[in-house]
């Protein structure tokens, strides 16, 4: 029996040996099977520290029989099965963590009450299989066209949305600047972090150039150029919010133009979804979603010195003078690999992990993905989705629905105003591929941006996003050193106590 006097150490001593445990990886065994009970392969050996596990089903697919060359392509180890299905085992790095976000009532769910769960669900009848299982933390699967929702998981979740913020970015730019404005590249420009088209400072470009160089290459030097031009990233970042009010995305949060990380930016693979249905209405998004490859302008560069006849090298009367154009590629890495695609727009950032939105016809049938929180790049997962999808579109119930533009209050949880109108009985319009929203949506929804980020939810955000964005490793020795610290702190009181009862302390 263990002594009152040693029980505070033994305490201690039971919580470094299970936080020693946690780092180590011996306490919990790795998940043998999935959330549908699909028993997952076992690894021919341990995933290296930071890697964990990660199993894709790949769905028989009729209409496409070159889903698994494709999963078997993208790395790993697979098997295929006598229905033309397949597994793939691999290690992956650590999924990110989603933000905390308030608890929103069913009931008041955006797009119906099915999505609020945090699972895969889908509604088929007996013999479509389940939904491929893959690492997203987040995704959802719809109809372009009819705006219905055939699969989602964890759909409502607050992530990180990296670049595919820069398709609401878009959709506020392109209604309001004239592609061929001329605008001057300045330092703020090419001071951008991360990816970059290759503004230079006094070099001249179009909007449309930038707005190339925004959805193919996902520049975060253009997308800070077209801030500038619109009037500063304050006010594009105003309109942003607002127009992601306007649409019913609610859980988004737009701090930086860009994309990039930013305290209190958050989205989901819903807003994504509806953002990115919204955008490719515009002609200037969809005709350059498509685009393989573009030329952008050179920008200034270093003036050479010219050689005259005679063999006289003559100095240049300019120190800088114009580069010629150079190639820029789409960065969406299902484009010319997946037939049919077009759009819409990739991401990614460390804590992020990998986003993506996809659009795919094929058929007659145009879907919409949108992943978030995907420790591996868009292809294979997404391809099983897509797989899936086309191949079962046609036999699924949808379960719920991208809402219509400027139809849906924010929910009362998220700082709307009441919960009179429920959003989940609210139907899809249409998409026509052609019009933009009216830009008085734009102006009712500015009455709502004040609402829609109040301080607890943005400095909730910062928290959890700086939480979610530390390493395994890292967050359980900061819980670690908080046990051990209460466990000192116990230690410590209990002599105290036991010294006052002593005499110790008496006077």
């Amino acid at each position: 029996m263990t002594s009152p006097r040693r029980a505070p150490i033994t305490l201690a001593l039971a919580c470094a040996a299970l936080v020693s445990g946690l780092l180590a990886g011996t306490v919990g065994p790795v998940p043998t099977a999935d959330a549908a009970g699909t028993p997952k392969p076992t690894a021919t050996g341990p995933c290296a520290v930071g890697l964990t596990p990660s199993h894709l089903i790949t769905a028989p697919v009729p209409s496409l029989a070159t889903a698994n060359a494709r999963a078997v392509r993208a790395g790993g180890t697979a098997t295929t099965r006598a229905d033309g299905s397949s597994d793939r085992f691999t290690c992956l790095p650590e999924s990110p963590v989603p933000l905390a976000a308030p608890t929103v009532a069913a009931e008041h769910v955006v797009g119906g009450p099915r999505l609020a769960t945090t699972e895969v669900v889908s509604d088929r009848p007996a013999g479509v299989p389940a939904p491929p299982d893959t690492a997203h933390v987040s995704y959802v699967l719809a109809d372009l066209d009819t705006g219905e929702i055939l699969a989602a998981k964890n759909p409502h979740a607050w992530l990180l949305p990296a670049s595919t913020l820069k398709t609401l970015t878009a959709l506020v730019v392109i209604p309001a600047l004239d592609p061929d404005r001329v605008v001057i590249g300045e330092e703020e420009d090419t001071a951008a972090d991360g990816s970059r088209v290759g503004i230079t400072v006094g070099g001249t470009y179009t909007v449309g150039d930038l707005l190339n160089g925004l959805i193919l290459s996902s520049g975060n030097d253009a997308a800070y150029a077209l801030a500038r031009t619109y009037g500063g990233r304050p006010a594009l970042l105003a309109a942003m919010n607002a127009r992601a009010g306007s649409l019913g995305a609610w859980d988004t949060v737009a701090a930086d133009p860009s994309g990039l990380d930013a305290p209190g930016q958050h989205s989901s693979a819903y807003d994504l979804a509806l953002i990115a249905r919204a955008v490719m209405s515009l002609p200037g998004y969809a005709s350059r979603a498509s685009l393989p490859v573009a030329m952008f302008p050179g920008g200034l560069v270093p003036a050479s010195p010219t050689t005259k006849a005679g063999g006289k090298v003559v100095a240049p009367t300019a120190s800088l003078t114009s580069g010629p154009p150079f190639q820029i590629d789409n960065h969406n890495q299902l484009l010319g690999v997946y037939p049919g695609v077009i759009g819409v727009k990739n991401g990614y950032t460390s804590k992020a992990r990998n986003t993506y939105i996809g659009a795919v016809r094929l058929n007659g049938r145009t879907l919409l993905i949108t992943t978030m929180g995907s420790p591996e790049p868009q292809a294979p997962s997404a391809v099983a989705l897509l797989d899936w999808g086309f191949a079962y579109a046609a036999q699924l119930h949808p379960i719920g629905t991208l809402v219509a533009d400027g139809s849906t209050p924010q929910p009362p949880e998220l700082g709307g105003a009441t919960a009179s109108a429920s959003p989940s009985t609210t139907s899809a319009e249409p998409w026509t591929g052609t019009g933009a929203s009216s830009p008085d949506a734009a102006a009712r929804a500015g009455a709502t941006a004040a609402a829609a980020n109040p301080i607890e939810r943005v400095v909730g955000a910062a928290l959890s996003q700086w939480w979610g964005g530390l390493p395994e490793a890292a967050r359980w020795g900061l819980l670690g050193a908080l046990a051990l610290t209460l466990a000192a702190t116990a230690w410590l009181g209990v002599r105290r106590w036991r010294r006052r009862a002593r005499g110790v302390y008496q006077r």
